[in-house]
Order: C-alpha cells, then sequence, then structure tokens
C-alpha cells in the first residue's frame, strides 16, 4: 500500500477524529472509505453527450440544402 500525505484544515481534523472514533476506526480507514465512496459517485456520473454539449448550436447553421450529407453532387471536390 502506498504512503501519500496531505495538508488538512484543523477544524477538518476535529470532525474527521470525532467520526473514526464513533465507528471506532482509524484515520487512515475513515480517508479510505471516504475516498472510496467519493470516486464511485464522480463515476456513476456519465459525462454529458456530445449532444447535450452541443445543444445551443444544433440547427444554428443552415444551408437551405435538405440533402447536404446524400446528394453525391454536393460533395464534389470534397477531400480531394
Amino acid at each position: 500500500m502506498t504512503t501519500i500525505s496531505l495538508k488538512v484544515p484543523d477544524e477538518l481534523i476535529a470532525r474527521m477524529d470525532a467520526v473514526a472514533r464513533a465507528k471506532r476506526t482509524s484515520r487512515s480507514a475513515l480517508l479510505r472509505e471516504a475516498l472510496e465512496e467519493k470516486l464511485k459517485a464522480v463515476a456513476r456520473k456519465a459525462p454529458p453527450s456530445l449532444f447535450e454539449r452541443s445543444a445551443d448550436l444544433c440547427g444554428k447553421g443552415c444551408s437551405g440544402l435538405g440533402d447536404l450529407a446524400s446528394n453525391p453532387r454536393h460533395l464534389e471536390g470534397f477531400g480531394s
């Protein structure tokens, strides 16, 4: 197991120690548990889809051509 160190405000240490005493566990065990819970919660939140991130842009551009993606005539010279 790897050891890490971090700076924690005194007030947070006091709260952490109180919870650790109540649960009859160590600071380290309490911090591992809290970190695991936080990481699981973050993983459950799915990132927004491309549509969700760009919904405000959908429909902004209008070429006036309904078959722009399917008519080969509009693709002449594209990618050459």
